[in-house]
């Protein structure tokens, strides 16, 4: 079962008017819906080799590595809070999970309160506002093994 505070590797469509998709990349879960049958997760990119300001920027959330020392990320990272991100939950995509921990409670926690933030605060643009069913993630993603 995926569970919020995981990290999954996933190529996603950026947008809705991009027809091409991004290189796997990891994404954290921050809203199961069981429900509806749909994951919430945000796109993560790496500090390295970027202008230290663009990760302070306001639609950006910083995630440090260290204190405590996190096993879900390799190194000092950021979420983008100016998209939002469904995915259509079915089973194999337990696949793409990069491992069964999670982000530390508190970073996490953190994390979900400046994205829920932001959402309220600056709305999300319809193109920002991407829906992936379970037939576009198996085409973007053909490592997924249909079981």
């Amino acid at each position: 079962m995926i569970e919020v505070g995981q990290i999954l590797s996933l190529r996603i469509r950026f947008n809705n008017y991009c027809t091409n998709a991004i290189e796997a990349h990891p994404v954290l879960v921050v809203r199961v819906d069981c429900k509806v049958s749909v994951i919430e997760v945000i796109h993560l990119d790496s500090t390295y080799g970027k202008p230290a300001w663009k990760a302070l920027l306001p639609c950006n959330a910083l995630i440090k590595f260290d204190n405590p020392k996190e096993t879900v990320i390799d190194e000092e990272s950021y979420a983008q809070l100016d998209n939002k991100f469904q995915i259509e939950m079915f089973h194999e995509l337990i696949q793409t999970r990069r491992q069964i921990e999670k982000l530390s409670k508190d970073k996490l926690d953190n994390i979900i309160y400046r994205y829920n933030k932001y959402h309220k605060e600056n709305g999300i643009s319809d193109d920002k506002n991407v829906y992936m069913d379970k037939i576009e993630i198996l085409n973007l993603n053909p490592n997924i093994v249909i079981l």
